[in-house]
């Protein structure tokens, strides 16, 4: 099977009737057949002659879809790059995108508790006001898997990367496991709460739920589209 050096992998760029060739984990794809290729470039964002390793980990999807390609050959590195693969076990695992699925059981619930204990105080129904605190309750549940599996992600699939935007959106899942306890803990000690009178203290806390899984939302979103 052809080694290509990574100087040569720019004239495999797609344009001009060129073929269009990318790596992955030191494979060199043949994408030229790919309609999600046309012209060399994938979504606007990706160019062909180049070593997509460390993009694909932002990906909506994984390695899995080079294999439906046709493999060219092998990438000739000038150095071996630092690091152990990762276990058999986390592959199979991040392969069911564990993370994309847990994810969003919180950040619906976590929306929607504020949400009816504003209905609570509108109409005065308690019904209202036991589901904004079982809301809350099953939110930091559900949060708890999205963050071992965010925290599996980070580990196997991003190399325990310490850019900005990574370590801010793991930073800001750390404040929602700790503030949804804070949340609970202090519904709890409250116990019901009357609808003839706000509990600013509560609302205050429930509503600022809001800005915290929208910025974990919006990092995760800027991962994986850019």
């Amino acid at each position: 099977m052809r080694e290509f050096k990574e100087e040569d992998l720019a004239s495999f760029d797609g344009k001009d009737g060129r073929p269009a060739y990318a790596v992955v984990d030191g494979k060199v794809y043949d994408v030229s057949s790919s309609g999600f290729w046309k012209g060399g470039v994938h979504m606007g964002r990706h160019a062909a002659g180049q070593d997509l390793s460390e993009a694909i980990a932002g990906a909506p999807h994984g390695t899995e879809v080079f294999e439906r390609l046709e493999q060219v050959g092998r990438l000739k590195r000038s150095s071996t790059p630092a690091g152990e693969p990762p276990p058999g076990w986390a592959v199979a695992l991040l392969k069911m995108h564990p993370h994309p699925i847990a994810v969003h059981f919180p950040q619906a619930l976590f929306a929607l508790a504020p949400l009816f204990l504003i209905i609570f105080y509108i109409f005065g129904n308690a019904h209202f006001e036991r589901t904004s605190y079982y809301l809350v309750i099953a939110g930091w549940i559900t949060s708890v898997p999205a963050f071992t599996t965010g925290l599996l992600h980070w580990v196997y699939k991003y190399g325990k990367t310490t850019k900005r935007l990574y370590l801010f959106k793991l930073l800001m899942s750390i404040v929602l496991l700790v503030y949804g306890a804070v949340v609970i803990w202090v519904h709890t000690a409250k116990g019901v709460l009357l609808p003839d009178a706000v509990d600013l203290t509560m609302l205050v806390l429930y509503l600022l739920l809001l800005p915290i899984i929208v910025s974990i939302g919006h990092a995760g979103g800027r991962i994986v589209f850019g």
